[in-house]
């Protein structure tokens, strides 16, 4: 502690065997195999992964999720082995994404060729005029022509009425009406 009450983490190097002190991982680590706890113990008491938490003492930015996710993770595993939460996040974004842009590869890069793709100048018109004649014939073929029903012919007995100058007198008749088959007979 210092004058003002506040807890500092200076790094240090811990006498562990086989951990070496090289990152912030081995920080974390060192801090872990000090406190005899196996990293089950240390997901078991944060809610973190063992995956993750494997994948922070080892500094394998692969294997952790999005760098928010990474960072909270690292503050909660920080503040559980007692050390300095905001000096290990902050050493811990140093050594993960100094060279990493927050937004990812903001790089530019060529436009994948579906996205240029266009049709030629007049298809849209000729698309609708293929689709209004493929209706129109299968409409017509949808209804045989034999199937419409036929005018029947002028029965004699009005046949001389239709053709004289007296139309006023309608001869009574009783008129029936043929409908043509398709059918062949």
């Amino acid at each position: 502690m210092d004058a003002s009450g506040a807890l500092h983490y200076q790094a240090e190097t811990f006498a562990t065997p086989g951990v070496s002190t090289h990152g912030i991982g081995d920080t974390f680590r060192a801090a872990r195999l000090r406190a005899n706890l196996s990293i089950a113990d240390v997901a078991a008491a944060t809610k973190i992964s063992v995956e993750y938490l494997e994948a922070i003492e080892s500094m394998d930015r692969a294997a952790l999720p999005q760098r928010a996710y990474a960072l909270g993770f690292a503050r909660c595993y920080a503040n559980h082995m007692g050390l300095n939460a905001d000096e290990m996040v902050s050493s811990f974004k140093t050594q993960f994404y100094d060279d990493v842009s927050p937004l990812g590869d903001l790089s530019p890069r060529a436009a994948p060729a579906w996205v240029d793709f266009r049709l030629p100048k007049g298809t849209g018109i000729a698309l609708i005029i293929a689709c209004t004649l493929g209706l129109a014939t299968w409409y017509g073929l949808r209804t045989p022509a034999q199937s419409a029903t036929a005018i029947p012919p002028v029965p004699e007995a009005l046949a001389g009425w239709a053709n004289s100058d007296k139309l006023g007198d309608v001869p009574d008749i009783s008129i029936t009406y043929v409908t043509l088959s398709s059918d062949p007979k």
